[in-house]
């Protein structure tokens, strides 16, 4: 028999909210999902509010988003939300969706995706929205919600072909092809397949390799990246040069300049790094 209850009602009880671990300035969270592993509404502002404190959150400069040991990392949307066809009750997991995904793309440092299982629909729309993505042997990936007659809800159908080009992207979506982790290596899809059990880790020590860079910088890079995804060439142009003069004069670039005339690392202030400077 199909659930009948609303989008925010299902979630009610059902989300396994995780706390954040804070190690060494990289923040690790699990995807708090119902024991499904199907997105729901309490997970999804569990998820934008968790991401949101963690960007504003001094001691944080690295994010890795993870699954559940042994567990797919996600899968989409729990279908029985969708059952009665109520274009407002869809209306509203679009939106929820956005909102907490777009908190993702976000987020002021580096984020990575640690796939630790299975990652289909919106789990794979989740990953996208990461900057890196790291891969369990074995691990399997498909973005096909065509098969339930219905489309991409938190941007896949952007980014994916940004990512993977027109083709592999038109594979997924619209022939419903699954990739292994091999393949998704070979495509794109992913940066590194970890050892077994050691996509958390790796995608740790990517996240890290961030924190020899003035963090302001990064900030700045990475903006000036999701610019150039989205606005014409020239735009960007103009962007780089504004930012340019944005940094031009702090403490963070005065470092930077003079350890690179020094010929040794610069020593980064973490009061440059807070949520009142973002």
């Amino acid at each position: 028999m199909i659930d009948s209850r609303s989008f925010e009602e299902i979630a009610l009880g059902d989300s396994n909210g995780i706390e954040p671990s804070v190690h060494d300035g990289v923040a690790t969270l699990s995807i708090p999902q119902s024991t499904e592993r199907f997105w729901t509404a309490a997970a999804l502002t569990d998820f934008q509010q968790r991401v949101q404190a963690l960007g504003l959150d001094p001691s944080v400069r690295a994010l890795v988003i993870t699954g559940e040991p042994g567990q797919a990392f996600s899968h989409g949307i729990d279908l029985s939300v969708l059952a009665d066809g109520s274009k407002v009750a869809s209306a509203g997991v679009g939106r929820q969706f956005a909102q907490a995904f777009a908190a993702l793309r976000r987020f002021p440092g580096i984020s990575v995706a640690a796939l630790t299982g299975n990652a289909t629909d919106a789990g794979l729309e989740c990953a996208l929205c990461c900057d890196f993505r790291i891969a369990e042997p074995g691990t399997q990936f498909a973005l096909a919600p065509g098969r339930h007659g219905l489309v991409p809800v938190a941007g896949g159908s952007q980014l994916l072909p940004r990512l993977v080009g027109e083709v592999w992207a038109k594979r997924l979506l619209l022939c419903g092809e699954t990739v292994d982790a091999d393949q998704a290596l070979a495509m794109g899809l992913v940066d590194a397949i970890s050892e077994p059990g050691q996509a958390p880790v790796l995608a740790a020590t990517w996240a890290r390799r961030s924190f020899d860079l003035g963090p302001k910088a990064v900030r700045a890079a990475k903006q000036l990246i999701e610019h150039a995804r989205m606005r014409p060439l020239e735009t960007g142009f103009a962007a780089e040069r504004d930012w340019m003069v944005e940094l031009q004069g702090s403490a963070e670039q005065a470092e930077g300049i003079k350890a690179g005339l020094e010929g040794r690392a610069p020593h980064w202030n973490d009061q440059t790094w807070n949520g009142s400077d973002r």
